[in-house]
């Protein structure tokens, strides 16, 4: 500590003295330069030691255990020919970090290791923790507003704080910590902790806590302010989204999903969002809006490769916001060996433009694959569902034109079909998720008043994925599909089921297990089908093999399926990118005379 010493300058005084004085302050200030504590010597010493010593604790086990190691690790390294002199300091965190939990009355022996032996670096220290404070009287109070609301009173509660529990000092801080943060992300910005101690009566082993915080009044929302004309412009395509209305009480959380909703749309390049407290009036907080739009035309083109369909281009061109109303314009052509496909989808938003509203699809499709020939020109008219309940409901009414070959068949159809399609899909996050699933049902039907045939078609799917372990992984998938009618076995190939391929079985080719004619596959009034896939690492970074098994079939009758029912096993190798997961397979099928061996390759998310 420096001494501050002052020098009087008086007449009087005789220059011995004012000798005597000066050196005096001299001497304070080196003894107060030279006086460092022990972390200050650690600290000095630590980029020149060659011989750090580590830290073995006996006697006590658990969280108690771990947090002594981790405060005496996290110290600069100690030299073991110095770590005689840090005695007291490691005595003293040692303490430190008992007392966190509660233990006030430790025993603690520091046993130092052996000067004679070179090899010998451990300090083990020997600790009987003793008994633990308790809490006598534990005192949490919200005050102001705040005390309306559940969250404040489930805190204290969650904290595991309560009179005649042991005393925590990471629990009290943690509490403090999400009384705190929750009151501002609430919008309780005068916030304040009017009490937070601990009194801890030693003799007794005993300690009180008192906290006791007042939340004041809970700011609102306030009006927004656009940054220029562009961007008030902008903010009428996404007016449906608004949950931020003036008046309506401060939320973090509500203000973070607006955000997320208007990145959604597809309309910006950027969006900026941002509270500001400081210009707050009446408790209403002023929101500050900057946001710029995507460009009138995106185009993308890409190449790729399947073993399903071979190589194949993409092309994209979108318009994503076409005037004030939200409309949004996109085509795509997609060509392949096997199949030539463009679509144009015109979209209009109902309410919010991410979960409720219109679109248009118009697609034309040439497939010639194994025994299948077709033209097929489709028109739909499309309304989305998905503001309440967590299933996304595609309700819409498809008109299609197909003239095709299948197998020794020849012919054309044109039908009208209402359809539903339902979807749902969770997950823990991200490219590779530990858990998660997808549910996809769709069903659609035609009569033979309006349309060419009478029949129902109904296909279910479910993917999903579980972690057994760390770095383990399973993953299923089941499919079943339908058709029913008078003319259910006269529907275009489009509508009918083929079996094989990655997404299907693997070790057969890519749609070509169905019931046949004397001309070729003619494909089947039924599908089942389903996988069971193990993961597992194999010591190269970001990489697992799998084992899997996959089954099914495509069939009229399900009365045969001693002869229709196809196994797929075989192995793979996975490949966990930023971009998605590569996935390389080698799948036999075994119901094949002589066994089937193919390869398969894809790339994406697994569900």
């Amino acid at each position: 500590m420096n001494m501050p010493v002052r020098i009087r300058h008086d007449s009087s005084l005789s220059a011995g003295r004012a000798l005597c004085a000066a050196v005096l302050a001299c001497c304070c200030l080196l003894m107060a330069g030279c006086s460092s504590s022990d972390e200050e010597l650690i600290e000095k010493q630590a980029s020149v030691v060659t011989d750090p010593v580590s830290f073995s604790v006996r006697g006590i086990s658990g969280e108690l255990s771990s947090n002594v190691l981790n405060t005496l690790n996290a110290l600069p390294p100690i030299s073991k020919k110095r770590v005689f002199v840090f005695g007291r300091e490691l005595r003293e965190k040692t303490e430190q970090a008992l007392r966190a939990f509660g233990y006030y009355h430790p025993k603690i022996e520091i046993k130092l290791p052996d000067r004679k032996n070179d090899q010998a670096r451990t300090v083990e220290l020997e600790i009987d923790a003793g008994k633990p404070l308790f809490i006598r009287y534990c005192t949490v109070l919200v005050l102001g507003e705040g005390s309306r609301y559940k969250i404040f009173h489930e805190l204290p509660e969650r904290s595991g704080l309560r009179s005649y529990s042991r005393l925590n000092h990471g629990a009290y801080e943690d509490l403090k910590k999400e009384l705190q943060d929750t009151a501002l992300s609430m919008g309780f910005f005068d916030a304040k902790m009017v009490s937070a101690r601990i009194l801890v009566h030693q003799a007794q082993n005993m300690a009180d806590v008192e906290l006791i915080y007042d939340t004041g009044r809970r700011y609102q929302f306030g009006a927004i302010r656009p940054y220029d004309q562009n961007t008030e412009k902008l903010l009428k395509p996404a007016a449906g989204l608004m949950i931020i209305d003036e008046g309506r009480p401060y939320s973090a959380a509500l203000l973070n999903e607006y955000i997320a909703s208007l990145n959604k749309t597809n309309y910006y390049r950027s969006v900026d969002i941002v509270p500001q407290v400081k210009d707050a009036v009446d408790y209403k907080v002023p929101i500050d809006a900057r946001l710029e739009r995507k460009s009138n035309n995106l185009m993308r083109l890409g190449a790729g490769f399947s073993t399903d369909e071979g190589p194949r281009v993409l092309f994209e061109w979108d318009k994503p916001l076409l005037n004030e109303s939200g409309h949004s314009l996109s085509t795509q052509a997609q060509i392949s060996q096997l199949t030539q496909d463009a679509q144009i989808v015109y979209k209009i938003p109902r309410r919010d433009p991410n979960l409720d509203y219109y679109y248009i699809n118009v697609a034309q499709t040439h497939t010639d694959f194994n025994d299948t020939l077709s033209d097929r020109s489709h028109l739909s008219f499309h309304y989305v569902a998905n503001r309440t309940g967590v299933w996304r409901r595609d309700y819409s009414l498809r008109a299609e034109y197909e003239d095709y070959e299948q197998g020794s068949e020849v012919g054309y159809a044109w039908n009208l079909m209402p359809a539903l399609m339902l979807s749902r899909r969770e997950s823990s996050g991200g490219f590779d998720p530990k858990r998660g699933y997808s549910i996809n049902f769709e069903v659609l039907g035609a009569s033979s008043a309006i349309s060419d045939y009478t029949f129902a078609r109904a296909m279910g799917t479910f993917r999903g994925v579980i972690s057994p372990t760390a770095n383990t992984r399973l993953v299923m998938r089941l499919q079943q599909g339908a058709l029913i009618g008078p003319a259910a076995q006269a529907v275009p190939p489009s509508l009918r089921f083929f079996a094989g391929g990655d997404q299907s079985i693997r070790g057969y080719g890519y749609m070509d297990e169905a019931p046949r004619n004397s001309g070729g596959l003619k494909g089947g009034r039924y599908l089942t089908t389903g996988s069971l896939e193990y993961q597992f690492p194999c010591g190269i970074a970001n990489s697992r093999l799998a084992l899997f098994v996959d089954a099914g079939m495509a069939t009229d009758s399900y009365s045969d399926y001693q002869d229709d029912l196809l196994f797929g096993p075989g192995f793979g190798y996975r490949y966990v990118s930023p971009y998605g997961t590569v996935r390389v397979d080698l799948g036999f099928g075994v119901d094949k005379d002589p066994t089937d061996v193919r390869l398969h390759f894809a790339f994406g998310p697994e569900f």
